[in-house]
């Protein structure tokens, strides 16, 4: 899968028009935040909507790692940090 059909309009808030491939410098939705700040604070994102936990390591803000473990990147705790 591209990374383009990876992401869909719903799954990351746009201040503008979707492009084709889709820019990793958008802010994150509510339930997409919550997660992020979950898994920074080792809680475990297994039971969350895999969509969620998809469109987070498609835009750079997570990583899959070994066994499935969900674990933030550089680039979530900085987007933690700036507070939104």
């Amino acid at each position: 899968m591209t990374q383009a059909g990876a992401l869909k309009s719903s799954q990351i808030e746009h201040s503008e028009e979707v492009a084709p491939v889709a820019s990793f410098t958008t802010r994150l939705t509510t339930e997409q935040f919550d997660a992020l700040s979950r898994c920074a604070n080792s809680i475990s994102l297994r039971f969350d909507d895999p969509r969620i936990v998809d469109a987070l390591i498609a835009g750079g803000y997570a990583q899959r790692g070994v066994a499935g473990v969900i674990t933030v990147t550089p680039r979530g705790y900085e987007y933690l940090r700036s507070g939104r």
